[in-house]
């Protein structure tokens, strides 16, 4: 892929010199951002724009050109690049628009597209595409005009699925200061793809960061295994978050663990940093060019109380501990105060200091201190008297986190036009507000702290003691649709998973005759394919005592079912014996398009999709995932023993967690899983009820 980044030749395809041409916009760039290659152009008419020669033919170009850039009409672009096979070209930037985006006639030119690419063996990128723009080489091949002084070279590659997010991602990174590596826009990624990109870029020797925008991702699994074995951090800005479009859930896991959530497990499980939105990910990259944030505890120095006390609320909502300074560092400090009217404490409140030589030395001093993991230092100041001695500073605090290894996160709150002088002058990142150098601070904590708890761990990969081989028949011998609860409730038994007894029968007779050897009290539930939610449509009784009592349940609930749901197919009844004690959770899994296979815990029973209190992870899981969704649910206090009950079987629980994610990696068909309730106990767990749908 390196021809595509730094080609020594290529050729645009689709120039004029008419003045609304935007072909001849891409040579006007290369030029202006200082590209050495071969520049070649291919127009309707011979001419010639910026001292570069139009061909009106690829037949006129020589043999093995690097590149093929296009701006051409979408229907012209499969026999052009045809043609450009022909000349021995192997990778192309197709910027057309007028394919699958835009309609089913571009979908066919997609297509003939990618046969004719397979041909010749010629990778690409797009169609539909701003391009690519490598500062490195001055290689920009947008079709908008670019300013070459508005583009800052740095060690940021961004990967956007969106030509306009990445024109501003470079503006924000350069105007932060942070600067920009390489920028590729991979539109419809109908070959090239954010795996492709983001393979090259991890090995780029030129890129230390990358940031992906993506609105679709196809190659969820793969994502994970790069990012989990990435020396580089990879920011992900995904956006299309909203399940609005998303068909109706047919079951309490698919309502609760929508994509969107997968996203974001998957994203906690491999290391990548998912950031809301374009300030956190500039935010997030600034802290992340700092020294690493090994630890939790904090150091706040400001020239303000009332900018210490939000320090100190903003700190406590980020999950830092103020360390607790001693009290000779303390005492030092008083002493340099001039009133010596603000008693000093962490966050510590400089108001009555003045000397910003001073500052650097409180900063040394706190860098000093094995115990800081990291210092927030808050400068507010005037530029008319304090512009000079400022820079003095940076300058200063800089050396100083470089050579104690720690982060300190500068916060600079003056005037508009001082702060754009900064981010021009300074070659050190520094935050416009207290929250967002916290957040970013935080945010690389979690990375440093998540990348270490990822070397050495074995991921499983499906190899793992294997699930009962009588699940594989059962579940062969079913199309479609739902499972049958009794069929469903085997299936967990056969997984490991105890449930509460139960037997199946046809009539309330058959009923009758069960009850006396299952034993009261009993619960009776409709066994329907149509039927998901029992309690919805009238197919639940519970807490049957005798036999009047169950008569009377089956005649109501056969009643109750016709009535809401006329058109079920009514297989019998299950009965079941009554299970009291412990918590009611919910156990379950889906299969999600890119990802695979996620699990997800939480409260369960009937309020389960009200409280949607649940952890969601993508499989396969770690013993270490399976704890963590239990402490992210909320279960941990409950389990623990909560206001003075028994503490619950949590090695139960997690072992069920593991199974359940065995199951849906080894049986492919099983669509939907619910364990609703799943009852936690003092002792061990049992499934009430099970729903499973297959694909």
């Amino acid at each position: 892929m390196r021809a595509i980044f730094y080609p020594e030749s290529l050729v645009v395809l689709g120039v004029s010199a008419k003045p609304e041409n935007m072909g001849k916009n891409i040579i006007a760039n290369l030029q202006q951002f200082g590209y050495r290659g071969k520049i070649y152009a291919i127009g309707r008419e011979r001419g010639e724009v910026f001292g570069v020669q139009i061909y009106s033919a690829v037949e006129e170009l020589p043999q093995g050109i690097d590149l093929a850039v296009f701006l051409t009409p979408a229907p012209l672009v499969p026999e052009l690049l045809d043609r450009c096979g022909r000349k021995g070209i192997k990778w192309a930037v197709i910027e057309s628009a007028g394919f699958s985006e835009f309609s089913e006639e571009g979908r066919a030119l997609e297509d003939r597209l990618l046969e004719v690419a397979r041909r010749w063996e010629i990778r690409f990128v797009g169609p539909n595409c701003l391009s690519i723009i490598n500062l490195e080489n001055g290689l920009a091949l947008p079709f908008v005009l670019l300013s070459p002084t508005a583009a800052r070279p740095g060690k940021i590659s961004v990967v956007s699925q969106s030509g306009g997010v990445a024109l501003t991602y470079a503006n924000l990174l350069s105007v932060s200061g942070l600067g920009v590596n390489k920028i590729v826009s991979i539109g419809n990624k109908l070959d090239l793809d954010e795996i492709d990109y983001l393979e090259y870029l991890l090995a780029d020797p030129g890129t230390e960061l990358i940031i992906l925008y993506l609105e679709g991702i196809e190659d969820g699994r793969r994502l994970m295994e790069l990012a989990r074995t990435a020396r580089k951090p990879i920011l992900l800005h995904k956006a299309h978050r909203g399940t609005a479009s998303s068909a109706i859930a047919r079951s309490h896991t698919a309502a609760l663990a929508n994509d969107d959530r997968v996203v974001s497990a998957a994203a906690l499980q491999s290391g990548l940093i998912r950031v809301p939105d374009f300030r956190a990910a500039v935010n997030c990259a600034k802290a992340l060019f700092l020294p690493p944030v090994r630890g939790n505890r904090l150091a706040v120095i400001a020239r303000t109380g009332g900018h210490a006390v939000i320090a100190a609320d903003g700190a406590e909502a980020t999950g830092f501990e103020l360390y607790r300074f001693p009290q000779a560092f303390l005492s030092k400090v008083q002493g340099l105060f001039r009133a010596k009217v603000i008693k000093p404490t962490n966050p510590l409140d400089l108001g009555d200091l003045f000397d910003l030589r001073l500052y650097a030395w409180i900063t040394e001093e706190c860098l000093r201190m094995a115990e800081v993991d990291a210092v927030l230092l808050v400068h507010t100041y005037a530029a008319n008297t304090e512009a000079r001695e400022t820079r003095e500073l940076v300058t200063r605090v800089k050396a100083l986190s470089h050579r104690y290894g720690k982060p300190v996160a500068l916060t600079v709150l003056t005037e508009r036009e001082e702060l754009a002088r900064l981010e021009q002058e300074l070659d050190w990142p520094f935050f416009l507000g207290i929250e967002d150098a916290l957040g970013a601070l935080a945010a690389a904590r979690d990375y440093y702290l998540r990348r270490r708890s990822l070397e050495g761990v074995r991921v499983p990969t499906g190899a793992n003691p294997r699930t009962d081989g009588r699940i594989s028949e059962l579940l062969r011998n079913r199309a479609g649709g739902a499972l049958p609860l009794d069929e469903s409730l085997t299936l967990l038994e056969l997984l490991g998973i105890p449930t509460a007894p139960w037997v199946k029968v046809r009539t309330a007779r058959e009923a009758l005759q069960a009850a006396e050897h299952l034993g009261y009290p009993l619960a009776a539930k409709v066994i329907s394919p149509e039927l998901l939610h029992k309690t919805e449509f009238g197919g639940l009784a519970l807490d049957i005592t005798d036999g009047s009592q169950l008569a009377q349940a089956c005649e109501a609930l056969l009643a109750g079912v016709r009535q809401r749901l006329p058109q079920a197919r009514i297989e019998g009844f299950l009965l079941q014996r009554m299970a009291s004690g412990g918590e009611e959770l919910i156990l379950g899994g889906r299969r999600e398009r890119a990802f695979g296979p996620a699990v997800l815990l939480g409260l369960g029973g009937i309020y389960a999709e009200l409280l949607a209190k649940t952890a969601v992870r993508v499989t396969p899981l770690t013993r270490a995932d399976a704890e963590q969704m239990i402490a992210e649910s909320g279960l941990d206090r409950l389990i623990a023993g909560f206001r003075g009950r028994r503490p619950l079987d949590k090695e139960s629980l997690v072992e069920a967690i593991l199974k359940v994610s065995q199951l849906l990696i080894e049986q492919p068909r099983i669509a939907e899983l619910d364990i609703n309730p799943l009852l936690l106990r003092e002792e061990g767990i049992l499934a009430l009820d099970a729903r499973i749908l297959l694909a």
